[in-house]
C-alpha cells in the first residue's frame, strides 16, 4: 500500500499557467555603435599604450550584448586602462 500524505489536498491541483515575459523588441544596433568604443581605445592608446586600447575594444564587444552600449564603453575603458597599469607595472 502506498504511503498518503494526511495533510494533502484531496484533489491534485493543477499548477497556475506560467506567465511568459514579454520580450521587448531588440535595438537594432546602429551603424555607428562602434564609435564610442573606438574613440575611448584610440584615447587609452594615447595614454596608455597599444594593449590597453586592443583590451578597451575587445571588451566593448563582449559586455555590449550584456549592459547596453554606454555601460559597455564605461566598463570596457576602465578595463583598458586597469590592464594597461598592471602591464606598465609588471614590465618595470
Amino acid at each position: 500500500m502506498a504511503y498518503e500524505d494526511p495533510n494533502a489536498p484531496s484533489q491534485p491541483q493543477t499548477p497556475a499557467p506560467a506567465t511568459t515575459p514579454v520580450a521587448a523588441p531588440e535595438k537594432k544596433s546602429g551603424s555607428w555603435d562602434w564609435l564610442w568604443p573606438s574613440i575611448v581605445a584610440v584615447i587609452i592608446v594615447k595614454l596608455f599604450g597599444l594593449v590597453g586600447g586592443l583590451v578597451t575594444f575587445g571588451c566593448y564587444y563582449w559586455i555590449k550584448p550584456k549592459l547596453g552600449t554606454w555601460g559597455a564603453v564605461a566598463v570596457s575603458g576602465v578595463i583598458g586602462v586597469v590592464v594597461a597599469i598592471g602591464l606598465l607595472a609588471m614590465i618595470r
